[in-house]
């Protein structure tokens, strides 16, 4: 009878601890960027660490490395909350914090004139599938090219070529992560066709080659995951920093240097 209490209250403990003691799932991946001469700058070789930390109805997507701090760069935490229906995108280079609910009022969450300048702005793009598998740590994955570029008037440009490696063998839901990618691209007007080839993509991104042309010039990309793993995570992985400044709304130099982090676009 001591032993069976004894076991209830070791279960009932574990249920009651708070979620960021318990083990959650942890995904770790490296971002390569070829170094080149662009903007008037040479810029060597880059990796950039990218991180994400999945739980319960929640998801956060943190991006450190970017050294080209002049054009607006720096390290960011985007954080999608299911439960509380909220974004929160955490500057962690000045330490700062932009607190956005679901659904989003594009109006109340960027500074003016920002939202007629987007207006301007549009995403389109075409995924094929390559007709092959791969394997990625060890997981089967599916193969996709993807072409995709922005317009500005008529004006297209950030053309990218992209090769996919995704899978839906993650013990975790990947779409989640979509949903951060999805919400960042709705800042500059997806068109319809663009986001009903992108639904053809399934599964969380495990590997990727890619290169962008701008402006005469062509930037390469590589992507990989590197860790899949079941930790821990810091307590305030799903909030802001307790020391961060809550601000009001996101410039456009920062949705920019968003789009960039989650994009890989090489503006330096």
């Amino acid at each position: 009878m001591r032993k069976a209490l004894t076991l209830g209250m070791v279960a009932l403990c574990l249920l009651l601890l708070p979620s960021w003691l318990q083990a959650e799932i942890y995904v770790k991946g490296i971002l390569h960027i070829e170094g080149g001469y662009r903007y008037g700058h040479n810029v060597p070789d880059s990796e950039v660490v990218n991180e994400w930390w999945f739980g319960r109805d929640k998801v956060s997507f943190t991006s450190s490395g970017w050294r080209f701090d002049y054009s607006g760069y720096g390290d960011w935490r985007l954080i999608l909350d299911q439960e509380k229906q909220r974004i929160l995108v955490v500057n962690m280079t000045s330490k700062s914090f932009v607190e956005i609910p679901l659904p989003m009022v594009l109006t109340a969450h960027v500074e003016p004139p920002l939202p007629e300048r987007l207006k301007d702005f549009e995403i389109d793009g075409k995924v094929s599938e390559a007709g092959r598998e791969e394997s990625v740590l060890g997981k089967k994955c599916a193969v996709y090219d993807v072409a995709e570029w922005m317009i500005r008037r008529d004006d297209r440009f950030y053309d990218r070529r992209r090769r996919i490696i995704s899978t839906q063998d993650v013990a975790f839901d990947w779409k989640m992560a979509d949903k951060i990618h999805q919400w960042v691209a709705s800042f500059f007007n997806p068109r319809s066709t663009y986001l009903t080839e992108l639904g053809k993509i399934r599964g969380f991104v495990l590997a990727s080659e890619e290169e962008v042309f701008e402006g005469g010039s062509r930037v390469g990309f590589s992507f990989k995951v590197t860790e899949i793993s079941e930790k821990t995570p810091p307590a305030d992985i799903y909030g802001p920093p307790i020391d961060f400044l809550k601000r009001g709304k996101l410039g456009f130099l920062e949705l920019f240097a968003i789009r960039g982090t989650v994009y890989g676009n090489p503006l330096y």
